[in-house]
């Protein structure tokens, strides 16, 4: 007996004097009614003694037959010993009844207890869209193909264009210094064939007319062709510096001084043997010249130390 007085006393009438204290809360909806996946939203508002500790409901609880769309509460707010928790719901349903009623508790905080106080019930009406319906069903078949507009797919051109360039990145990393080898190798030689072509008919023009023109153009065009090859400016250089810029070379003194002798003497009736093998040791000079920047440059990657040609007065033949 005595234990049942004291169950009485410790929990039964602190739960009495609470529920005589705290509110029930008030919900509303904000619509009469809804329809099936609109949402609605449903106020809850709760006034109670200031120093009680409420808990409204939160995304755990259950809202059947509705669910949670979204949740927005509102500071509380007290005055005169009276506080105010308000928080609104934004809800939708799926359920086909006709009413649907939600009722929302709070929750009171005693110590190590918690006590729920519900609060009345509300209720909404599921506006019909369909009134009627026909048995059996008519389904309504639609084939006639819709033309729809082709789109350039640009996130398939990226990726080729990203993968394109990481390929072509790759093969340079790798054979990059081959492939410029072998391109300066082919400009060399395409530069060398178009000398000697040029330079050959200048000298068979100078060999049959004996005309000072066609072994000045001819001697031109050879000191071109070394300013290119040489990479230095040779085309601007006299007959002195260029013997100068090849060490003394013995051949180029020779046969350029024959040639500026015959050009610029008034030397030159017809061609005669020297001026003649002058402009053949000027061409196998060239040659000499092709073939040891393109020895240079097959080897450049194994001999980047040596940064000029073979030495300038060693002609080979």
């Amino acid at each position: 007996m005595r234990r049942f007085l004291l169950f009485i006393s410790i929990v039964v009438l602190p739960m009495l004097a609470i529920g005589q204290q705290v509110l029930r809360p008030v919900g509303t909806f904000s619509n009469d009614t809804i329809r099936i996946g609109a949402p609605v939203t449903f106020s809850l508002v709760h006034r109670h003694p200031e120093k009680l500790e409420v808990i409204l409901p939160g995304s755990n609880y259950n809202f059947s037959p509705f669910e949670l769309v979204r949740k927005d509460y509102y500071p509380t707010y007290t005055r005169n010993g009276i506080s105010v928790d308000s928080a609104v719901y934004t809800l939708r349903t799926f359920d086909t009844r006709a009413v649907q009623a939600l009722a929302l508790p709070v929750f009171v905080l005693q110590g190590t207890d918690t006590i729920r106080v519900n609060g009345d019930s509300s209720r909404v009406i599921l506006q019909q869209l369909v009134t009627k319906v026909n048995e059996p069903l008519q389904f309504k078949s639609e084939t006639t193909l819709v033309p729809v507009e082709e789109r350039f797919n640009w996130p398939v051109l990226l990726l080729w264009v990203v993968v394109g360039t990481l390929f072509l990145s790759l093969i340079w990393l790798i054979f990059g210094q081959t492939i410029k080898t072998k391109y300066k190798l082919y400009r060399l030689r395409k530069d060398h064939l178009y000398f000697t072509s040029r330079y050959n008919a200048h000298v068979d023009r100078f060999v049959k007319t004996g005309v000072s023109q066609s072994m000045e153009k001819a001697v031109s065009l050879w000191k071109n062709y070394l300013t290119k090859l040489e990479r230095s400016a040779i085309n601007s250089f006299t007959t002195k510096e260029i013997v100068e810029f090849y060490e003394n070379n013995e051949e180029v003194n020779t046969a350029l001084r024959l040639c500026d002798k015959a050009i610029y003497g008034n030397m030159l009736t017809e061609a005669d043997a020297d001026t003649k093998e002058a402009l053949l040791l000027l061409r196998r000079f060239a040659k000499s010249r092709y073939k040891a920047r393109r020895e240079i440059t097959k080897n450049a990657k194994n001999n980047r130390r040596h940064a000029g040609l073979a030495e300038p007065g060693m002609v080979q033949s």
